[in-house]
């Protein structure tokens, strides 16, 4: 069965999602509107009681929108803090799970509806962040979502989690209710791994990683499509930046070690630098030795403590599993290395599981070269893309099927086994290369390809090891091709003057043109040469370069490029840390860029005053329409220049200013600006300490704006 068996009406039953576009068929039921879609076109049937069913069925659920809505909205000017028997209760007093210093009970809401959930009591903690944060953190759709915290008086942390109706992972295996072929052990492995390189990306340590901290929400033994897991307790450590030990509490969780996962450095010493993201891939070992074990507890057989941890020490391992083939045995030994620095990392150990998971579908399927079973290579879920197929090409709906997956190309074959042939295709539309562990060598092969290429519109390296000299080879490429239109590239490590190579290889330089239009009158063949030697992109419309430390350097560079482009419509730029300076550089081109439409500069430290700047450009662009500028910390200051910009503005329709500490200053600034903007449509002013009453002040501006249609009401 592809949907869950939950009664919890604001969630829905396919995504085991909070609705976003609910709507109801004709089989009563309601469903997230897309992902019923997209079950209609290849099922035709309703998903619960098999009954036809048509997509001219679907009705908007206003009732259910209103609910999720509301929810939502009430928890944000709450600021996610929730009070114990005002606004939930626990179902009953015995607890659903207890450990030394955890205990979860099942909790219901009192006052408004709202999703299931449970309370996580930790006991002698406390958040280092504002509740904001961890109901930011649980966004990804493989880690238990955290809807706020509870206040207490005790010395104990209650966060406020969903409910996972079928439980952990470890007590669905041992009670053999779930007993997965390899294939899906495969999926469950790469979802966990998906969210620890979540979790790395924002320096947290998870420290426990086992098969009970794993909450199951669908499962299937045989088909990968229909399992969904999600990834709980991170962070619960003594080197943990989320929480800090508080009272004298010594069973707190945060100072247990648990010491069959466990890796062995830490064993010898627990300072607080063997807390890793390799101590956490040594864990992951062993969560997948324990997962192809049905659930058995390693070093099961010996009852001493202190005999497993002086075998660990030792470097004594674990046996394979029965359920468990030499290639993914190989890859679990791996993780368990004594040097730290030879385990690999998340984004390596995904790689290596995606392999092995092609070749898996490969054989219990009985397909021999086929291009129609290669996974798809994506941090999402199939659960949140909104399909159910079995299988999906890496690359595109539009790609065509390939009847090889060998190619006379040795470098291809020995460094891209099985998309060297999709690499060389002459008529691809897409080429997915996302977290192929792709270094400059590899890159500089794929660049080389691409400046022959007449089809390929679309190309993702986001998630590799590309850095200076690969980026180089790519601007090259960017040059001499004239079809590429979006180029992801986010998440290596290019830098600064990796981005000043791509920044020439998309700016318009007038001089040069005028003499090369000379010379075209005097010397043709001079001519030629100098125009090739010389050519820029034309095409491209689409850069990702997020989270490639580009600095005030890199932005400077792509700053002067965005004067001359005349094709760039969309550019990210989320998490460069390009600070004060690089601000205002960007700001200095928004003046004068005539075809930019929309810009992400998330988390760049900009602060207050080059807001300003930015709100100076804003008045003068004409035609930015969207504004990504989250986690900037610009303060009710910034906040203010941004208000007074968005009264002369006329074309930004969307605006995201989440995790700004603007508060209610900032928030008053706002709420004055919205009532004389006429081109708003939607804004985002999530984490940014407001209260309730100035929360209320935007939302009276928001009945008097004539265009506003959507926002999000999370005014924290």
């Amino acid at each position: 069965m592809f949907v869950t068996s939950n009664t919890d009406t604001l969630k829905c039953p396919i995504t085991c999602e909070l609705f976003r576009e609910p709507a109801t068929g004709q089989d009563g039921h309601t469903y997230e509107r897309d992902a019923i879609i997209a079950w209609l076109q290849k099922n035709g049937t309703s998903p619960i009681t098999r009954e036809p069913m048509t997509i001219d069925s679907l009705r908007p659920n206003h009732v259910v929108k209103q609910l999720v809505d509301e929810f939502k909205s009430s928890s944000s000017q709450k600021h996610f803090l929730f009070k114990f028997g005002i606004d939930l209760r626990k179902v009953d007093r015995r607890p659903l799970f207890q450990a030394p210093g955890k205990t979860i009970y099942r909790a219901e809401w009192i006052s408004k509806p709202g999703p299931d959930v449970v309370l996580l009591k930790i006991e002698g903690a406390k958040a280092n962040r504002e509740a904001a944060y961890y109901v930011q953190l649980g966004s990804h759709p493989h880690i238990v979502h955290t809807y706020g915290m509870v206040e207490n008086d005790f010395n104990a942390l209650m966060l406020v989690q969903e409910y996972a109706t079928a439980g952990d992972l470890a007590e669905l295996l041992k009670e053999n209710e779930f007993q997965p072929s390899q294939v899906v052990l495969l999926e469950i492995f790469l979802q966990i791994i998906d969210a620890m390189i979540y979790l790395a990306n924002y320096g947290i340590v998870h420290g426990d990683l086992a098969c009970r901290n794993v909450l199951v929400f669908r499962f299937h033994n045989s088909n990968p499509q229909e399992n969904l897991v999600k990834l709980t307790d991170f962070g619960l450590t003594r080197a943990s930046t989320l929480y800090s030990v508080v009272g004298s509490t010594a069973s707190t969780t945060l100072v247990v070690v648990p010491l069959r996962y466990a890796v062995p450095e830490i064993l010898q010493s627990s300072g607080l630098s063997n807390y890793s993201e390799k101590s956490d891939v040594y864990s992951m070992g062993i969560l997948m030795w324990e997962a192809c074990s049905q659930g058995q507890l390693p070093y099961g057989s010996i009852d001493n403590d202190n005999e497993v941890r002086r075998l660990k020490i030792k470097g004594e391992i674990l046996g394979q599993p029965e359920k468990c083939d030499e290639k993914l045995w190989n890859i679990i030994v791996q993780c368990w290395h004594q040097q730290p620095d030879v385990r690999p990392t998340f984004k390596m150990l995904k790689e290596s599981l995606l392999e092995l998971q092609l070749r898996s579908i490969i054989s219990s399927n009985g397909v021999q070269n086929k291009s129609d079973t290669l996974i798809q290579n994506t941090t999402e879920s199939p659960v949140q893309a909104n399909t159910d197929t079995l299988v999906d090409h890496p690359l595109s709906n539009e790609t065509p099927s390939i009847k090889s997956t060998t190619i006379t190309c040795s470098f291809c074959n020995s460094h891209f086994p099985g998309l060297g042939i999709l690499i060389h295709d002459q008529t691809l539309i897409k080429l997915d290369l996302t977290e192929r562990n792709i270094d400059d060598n590899k890159v500089q092969h794929v660049a080389d390809i691409l400046q022959e290429n007449t089809t390929l519109v679309e190309l993702q390296l986001e998630g590799n090891r590309i850095g200076l000299k690969g980026t180089r080879h790519l601007a090259k490429a960017l040059r001499n091709n004239q079809t590429l239109i979006e180029l992801n590239i986010s998440d290596n490590q290019i830098g600064d003057v990796g981005t000043q190579y791509l920044a020439e290889a998309i700016r318009q330089n007038e001089e040069q043109n005028k003499l090369i239009d000379r010379l075209r009158q005097l010397a043709p063949q001079h001519a030629a040469y100098l125009s090739n030697a010389t050519r820029i992109n034309q095409t491209l419309t689409t850069l990702h370069l997020r989270w490639n430390q580009i600095g005030a350097t890199g932005a400077q560079h792509i700053a002067e490029a965005l004067t001359k482009n005349q094709t760039l419509t969309t550019l990210y730029l989320q998490g460069n840390l390009i600070g004060e300076t690089g601000a205002q550089h960007i700001a200095e081109a928004l003046t004068k860029n005539q075809t930019l439409t929309a810009l992400d500069l998330s988390y760049n430290e900009i602060g207050e005053t080059a807001a300003q700047h930015i709100a100076e450009a804003l008045t003068k662009n004409q035609t930015l329409t969207t504004l990504y500028f989250q986690g900037n910390l610009i303060g009710e200051t910034g906040a203010q220049h941004i208000a007074e910009a968005l009264v002369k503005n006329q074309t930004l329709a969307t605006l995201n200013l989440d995790g700004n500490k603007i508060t209610d200053t900032g928030a008053q600034h706002i709420a004055e600006a919205l009532t004389n903007n006429q081109t708003l449509t939607t804004m985002s002013l999530y984490g940014n300490q407001i209260s309730n009453t100035h929360a209320h002040h935007i939302t009276e501006a928001l009945r008097k704006n004539q265009t506003f249609k959507s926002n999000r009401k999370e005014y924290e």
